[in-house]
């Protein structure tokens, strides 16, 4: 799930940089007497943010993440008292 939104974020920072980018082409290009409908948007800013955002997602996922030579220890209830699960170091 996690996953999912660190893509779905950087899709929405890639579409919403090059929004305010094309604002901002237009504003400019109204100032300056040219038309507006001759404005193109700029995708590679937008795909150079949306890759950085990805980037620091995916990262930011693996922050977290076990050691590869680990195993997973579930929770377990004994005597009513829930004692907590995580990862234990495996020795090879």
């Amino acid at each position: 799930m996690r996953a999912l939104l660190v893509i779905l974020s950087a899709l929405g920072a890639a579409f919403l940089v090059m929004s305010f980018v094309r604002g901002w082409q237009i504003r400019k290009a109204v100032k300056s007497g040219s038309p507006a409908e001759a404005v193109d948007n700029n995708y590679i800013l937008g795909a150079f943010v949306g890759l950085v955002v990805f980037a620091i997602g995916a990262f930011w996922l693996e922050l977290d993440s076990a050691a590869p030579n680990t195993t997973y220890v579930p929770a377990k209830i004994k005597n009513g008292t829930i004692i907590e699960g995580g990862f234990e170091q495996r020795v090879d």
